[in-house]
């Protein structure tokens, strides 16, 4: 099968929610080609993933470390994917994969990136007060310092054509699970599509966001202004 768009579901202990979200993606379109892209999960997920390959179109990379986000979704991109464009998404139920049509309809009407937000019109978030804070922080450095003005640079919900993003990736630095920032940076597109979505609260697993992964956020604003400085 001649697979145009490849859905990149970076995963650390995620066989609950990957039982849930591959058939809900699969579900949108048959040809949608799924790259897990597992570091290690202890709880099996790379097999119920290769299980679910039997039924739908999966495709399994697996690290064997936690690695980190960021660079799994490289991986997952330059190793495995063989769509034309790429949708990067949580695994973990949160982003609403129903958007995932919309994104991939953007990019090819001429965007030069979507982005699946949470505050730009139609969007909203289940999340917690100190995590809406967080993400208001970070965007108002990620504008002032970097000069970026979307609505959600924290989002890990997008789409790009993989050309695009294979022309960048040599000059990536991946770092903890944020990658759409340091891509906006890079890349600085000019056609930017925000499409709003419902951000819902995980319901199993944990939480990605502690206080390592901020420190690393704001590093990474740090290191993205100083190689642009």
């Amino acid at each position: 099968m001649n697979h145009s768009v490849s859905v990149i579901l970076p995963t650390y202990n995620e066989s609950e929610n990957l039982l849930e979200i591959i058939p809900l993606i699969a579900g949108l379109d048959p040809a949608y080609e799924i790259v897990v892209v597992d570091d290690g999960s202890p709880d099996g997920t790379e097999a119920v993933a290769k299980k679910l390959s039997v039924q739908y179109p999966v495709r399994v990379l697996q690290r064997g470390a936690k690695l980190g986000l960021a660079s799994a979704v490289i991986d997952g991109v330059v190793k495995v994917a063989k769509g034309e464009v790429i949708v990067v998404m949580d695994a973990d139920l949160s982003h609403d994969e129903k958007i995932i049509p919309q994104l991939v309809a953007s990019i090819e009407s001429g965007s030069d990136m979507a982005i699946g937000s949470r505050f730009a019109s139609e969007g909203s978030t289940e999340d917690a007060a100190i995590r809406r804070l967080f993400s208001w922080c970070a965007k108002q450095v990620a504008r002032v310092v970097l000069g970026v003005r979307v609505q959600d640079p924290m989002s890990g919900f997008f789409a790009l054509r993989r050309d695009v993003f294979l022309s960048v990736a040599p000059r990536l630095k991946p770092r903890g699970y944020k990658i759409l920032l340091e891509l906006l940076v890079r890349l600085r597109p000019q056609h930017i599509a925000e499409v709003g979505f419902r951000f819902k609260g995980r319901q199993k697993g944990e939480s990605k966001l502690t206080g390592r992964i901020a420190g690393q956020y704001f590093r990474m604003i740090w290191d993205l202004w100083h190689d642009h400085s």
